[in-house]
């Protein structure tokens, strides 16, 4: 054989090849872009964590659109009775009496030691109870949410029997100039025949600094505050 035919050979043979190699290239590229992706388990995979993402997404917009509604409703009630409150307020004072310096910031109005009606209908035979009830006046120029007041039974000989007992009331609201009746309840110790006196008083009223707060007054009775004799 000639040394050219021989080399012609292998051209040909090596030739061939390359045209297989490009042939299979080809063939696998087309196979791979042909291949529909979304039947990968991969691909599912993704797919179902972005489908759940973007459904919680939805769903959280959904509530956080609610919330914030609830909140913007509620901000603008919690105005409303602000302002309402201001004026009633208001209101209030520039018809209320003004407040008589010379006389306790709450004002013992009266004092009345009724007798448990179910003993007085039963008449006797349980334990005796009292209930006094003392009406006060608001004195201070400012509304009380709360209020209370201590008292002491005197005996007949002048000498103190019962000398922590307290009556009060609790989440109202009383304006200036307005009364308001504190409320116990005493069981009887022999205590017919007997005074009680009332010592000293406490009440809550708005802050003139801050009206979203509250502060304390507190003061004495005077030796001829009003009394009453229990029955």
């Amino acid at each position: 054989m000639k040394e050219g035919s021989g080399k012609r050979k292998i051209s040909v043979v090596a030739a061939v090849v390359v045209v297989a190699l490009i042939v299979f290239a080809m063939t696998f590229a087309v196979g791979r872009l042909l291949k529909d992706p979304t039947t990968d388990q991969g691909y599912q995979a993704v797919a179902s964590k972005v489908a759940k993402a973007q459904s919680e997404t939805q769903t959280n917009r959904g509530k956080t659109k609610a919330l914030t509604k609830q909140r913007d409703e509620l901000r603008s009630q919690v105005k409303t009775e602000k302002q309402q409150s201001e004026k009633d307020l208001q209101l209030v004072q520039q018809y209320a009496a003004e407040p008589d310096s010379s006389k306790p910031d709450l004002i013992l109005e009266s004092i009345s030691p009724d007798i448990d009606p179910l003993y007085t209908e039963l008449g006797g035979g349980i334990d005796l109870y009292y209930y006094p009830r003392f009406t006060v006046r608001n004195n201070t120029g400012h509304v009380m949410y709360g209020a209370s007041l201590d008292y002491q039974v005197i005996g007949k000989d002048g000498g103190v029997v019962d000398g922590d007992e307290s009556a009060y009331v609790s989440n109202v609201v009383i304006y200036p100039g307005k009364t308001v009746v504190l409320e116990d309840m005493l069981k009887d110790a022999g205590y017919s025949g007997d005074t009680i006196k009332p010592v000293k008083f406490s009440a809550s009223v708005t802050n003139p600094k801050y009206p979203d707060s509250t502060q304390s007054v507190e003061g004495q009775y005077a030796d001829d505050v009003k009394t009453v004799v229990i029955p």
